[in-house]
């Protein structure tokens, strides 16, 4: 049965929803809402970065809503189902794995609900083993109505590490009267405790009054008009070749009395970005601010200028959040403004 969780019917402030896109009108940045820390603040997970960052809701504007607020029928009604959502998609015409948490706001803690959702106009035969190395466990078999979800079973992150390597489903579909025929699916799907753990990897659908995380069972393939390009193919393995051959300039220190500079700009730290894209360079960018971090850590006193530059402010965002988290016990703020603008971080050791 589909989870009723009460602690996101405040999952609304403002104008601003779990699930929907949002734009920032201070950066050049666009992403997902993916949890509220307060009433003045969310999580916007940014695709193109992989990451989530915090961000003010005086600084977006919702550009896309993947749910509706349902109709009331009278003001009482609305009183009696505050903030009930629904969410509007077409079909897919499959069936997924869902995973939903009974707790968003503490991950590491939460149980986890798996459930099959039958994403058809069919009805849903299956049966469902976890594999654990080579040796496989039954756990249940039934029938899943069309657009519906059937539960499989509640487990902690300690039972799925060490009891469930990978679920493995078999599933063939009926329809009573005329119909066409509808392949069997039969799939295995490892899961990976640590990505449940990952906050953007949810979103509200329909089948849930949470989020929940989807994993499809049917594997996409190539059809025959999709054939790929040897020549293509090989000429991008010789660019990616030749990329990770090029040398690494290490970040050049700039130091003046108590206070260190280090340039994250890319071209600064990176011969060449051929290869590269922007996810990459910004983990490169990120791993030399860790190890100047670390490489500092007992230096008590020592200032660091971190010079990122405001681009479209995702370095920025995510080196304050790493401030702000893993070196919470460092002071930091802005930089000097006459200097260097609003392009700059100055980390006091502690």
């Amino acid at each position: 049965m589909p989870i009723n969780n009460n602690r996101y019917n405040n999952a609304r402030i403002m104008n601003i929803s779990i699930g929907e896109t949002v734009r920032f009108l201070t950066e050049k940045l666009e992403g997902k809402v993916t949890g509220i820390t307060d009433r003045n603040t969310v999580q916007v997970f940014v695709e193109e970065y992989g990451f989530e960052i915090p961000a003010s809701i005086h600084d977006l504007v919702v550009i896309r809503s993947d749910f509706t607020q349902p109709e009331a029928s009278s003001k009482a009604e609305t009183e009696r189902r505050p903030n009930q959502q629904s969410i509007s998609t077409e079909s897919a015409d499959t069936l997924y794995l869902a995973i939903v948490p009974d707790n968003f706001n503490n991950l590491t803690d939460a149980r986890y609900e798996l459930f099959i959702v039958n994403d058809t106009d069919r009805i849903c035969l299956y049966s469902v083993a976890f594999r654990q190395n080579d040796k496989y466990t039954g756990i249940l078999a039934g029938n899943c109505n069309p657009d519906s979800a059937s539960s499989i079973g509640s487990y902690t992150l300690k039972e799925i590490d060490s009891d469930i390597k990978a679920v493995s489903l078999q599933a063939i579909f009926f329809q009573k009267g005329v119909t066409r025929l509808k392949n069997a699916i039969e799939t295995e799907l490892k899961i990976n405790p640590v990505n449940l753990c990952k906050t953007g990897s949810y979103k509200r659908v329909r089948w849930f009054d949470t989020v929940a995380l989807l994993r499809p069972l049917e594997q996409e393939t190539l059809s025959a008009t999709e054939e790929i390009d040897g020549k293509q193919l090989r000429e991008a393995l010789k660019e990616k070749q030749a990329a990770d051959t090029q040398p690494v300039r290490h970040p050049q220190k700039q130091a003046t009395g108590n206070i260190v500079e280090i340039d994250l700009h890319s071209n600064e730290l990176l011969e060449t970005t051929a290869g590269m894209d922007n996810k990459d360079i910004l983990e490169y960018q990120l791993d030399v601010f860790r190890k100047t971090m670390d490489e500092y850590k007992l230096r008590k006193g020592k200032k660091i200028i971190f010079i990122h530059g405001k681009g479209d402010g995702v370095l920025r965002q995510r080196i304050l959040w790493e401030l702000q988290t893993k070196y919470k016990r460092h002071q930091h703020q802005d930089a000097s403004f006459k200097q260097y603008g609003y392009g700059a971080t100055m980390v006091t050791i502690k």
